[in-house]
């Protein structure tokens, strides 16, 4: 993301921060998808890293290029001795006019410096930088999918936990009220005890499953509260809006994954590591002029120029020159075998994120056919055994099977969302642009 970019960002989630505040009354509002990944997108410290890792990057490109340009620095020194010393230096002898002597000596340079010639290695530093600012992007946009990815995920499990809890509290009153029925008829005497104590213990195994439902849905809420950076009471019993798909996602391309990108240019980095490694072979050649000023604290100042090439060629480095050629070839293998290693990984999260789709959507549309199925089954238990004519563990387990139907649905609902989710993530195309156009709250 640009620095502009960024501060959209910072203040969209500003805002969304700032509504989580409100007191009582805004609190009631409805949290939506969208809100949740803003106020992450905005806070999250992975995200903060990235985007200074990726300034680091771009200002240690500056630098490189800066080299194209000739150097310019400004010396000066005051020097005392023991002895009084030539004050500027003799280039010629002059009995006549012998040269001054001071004990302190003032000395000023400008000087001007430019490397001709190096072998390469000035240009294949800057390409170095160039590759490792592009790496730098693609782990950002890595970090914001994995952000975005994280925050959608914490959002429906906290979907589904409230959803369970539904189930869990719904499960209970029914069995709250076979309870109830059996108590009357014990009393009367048209049950036996055993149907008080049936239904007591499966009650009570309910109300536990609702215990730990609403635990579950604590802890879901306050994994999201921290995902987006607010307090966990500003998410306790606020309303999380239902999330559909709008329209078919739009695919992408693994081969544009952010993590394939980011190991390609670290493959182009290493590459010229090895190239300024090898570029060391060759001499460098510098061009170099300035101006020379020699004085005393008393004056006696003579300014003088000077200009002229130098040639430096290390023949021998006991065999340092050979080690980091080597070392860098290395470097540019390991990055070879990253890169292979990432498309190998996009490519087995891309097949498992399909399967993750085909595999939800089908549980998915099989337990809604179970909760009606269940729901019939429930209610025509429920009448035969006012009737006289059904059994209660009949009832029993139909409520049972209605519960566990209802729960499988709630999770498959979130799950067949969170595969399409981490296939986009997979594929590269996730951003808060794809989850506008692909899903909608209700």
């Amino acid at each position: 993301m640009t620095v502009m970019h960024s501060i959209r960002a910072r203040l969209a989630a500003t805002v969304v921060l700032a509504s989580l505040a409100l007191p009582a009354r805004g609190a009631a509002q409805a949290l939506t998808l969208g809100e949740a990944l803003d106020a992450a997108l905005g806070t999250h410290p992975a995200l903060v890293a990235a985007e200074a890792r990726v300034l680091a990057a771009a200002d240690a490109g500056d630098a490189a290029r800066a080299t194209r340009l000739p150097a310019a620095a400004v010396t000066a020194s005051l020097t005392h001795f023991q002895e009084p010393m030539v004050v500027a230096p003799l280039h010629s002898l002059n009995l006549t006019r012998p040269p001054a002597f001071d004990r302190t000596l003032v000395q000023g340079q400008f000087g001007a410096r430019y490397t001709l010639f190096d072998g390469g290695a000035r240009g294949a530093r800057i390409h170095g930088a160039d590759a490792l600012h592009d790496a730098t992007l693609a782990s950002r946009s890595s970090s914001e999918m994995r952000v975005l990815e994280e925050t959608a995920a914490a959002y429906m499990a906290a979907l589904t936990a409230r959803a369970m809890l539904e189930a869990a509290r719904a499960q209970a009153a029914a069995l709250g009220e076979e309870r109830s029925r059996a108590q009357r008829h014990f009393e009367a005497g048209s049950a036996a005890e055993l149907e008080v104590l049936r239904a007591e213990a499966v009650l009570q195994e309910a109300r536990a499953e609702e215990a730990s439902a609403s635990a579950r849905m604590g802890l879901a809420e306050r994994a999201l509260a921290r995902l987006m950076g607010v307090a966990p009471q500003n998410l306790s019993g606020r309303t999380l809006t239902q999330v559909a798909l709008r329209a078919q996602p739009p695919r992408g391309d693994a081969r544009a994954s952010p993590w394939i990108q980011q190991a390609d240019r670290s493959v182009a980095a290493a590459e010229a590591r090895l190239a300024e490694e090898r570029a060391a072979r060759l001499p460098t050649v510098d061009a170099g002029a300035g101006l020379l000023d020699f004085g005393t604290t008393g004056g006696d100042h003579v300014l003088e120029w000077r200009a002229g090439f130098e040639v430096s060629w290390p023949v021998f480095t006991g065999g340092g020159r050979s080690a980091a050629v080597r070392r860098a070839a290395s470097e540019v293998a390991a990055a070879r075998g990253e890169l292979d290693a990432a498309r190998l990984q996009v490519a087995q999260e891309v097949d498992a994120s399909e399967t993750a789709v085909v595999e939800a959507d089908a549980r998915l549309e099989a337990l809604q056919a179970a909760v009606t199925q269940w729901e019939e089954v429930a209610r025509i238990e429920a009448l035969a055994l006012a009737a006289g004519s059904g059994e209660q563990r009949d009832l029993l387990g139909a409520e049972a099977g209605l519960f566990q139907a209802r729960a499988g649905h709630a999770r498959s609902r979130q799950d067949a969302l969170l595969a399409r989710v981490r296939l986009a993530r997979a594929e590269g195309v996730l951003s808060r642009a794809w989850i506008n156009e692909s899903m909608e709250s209700r």
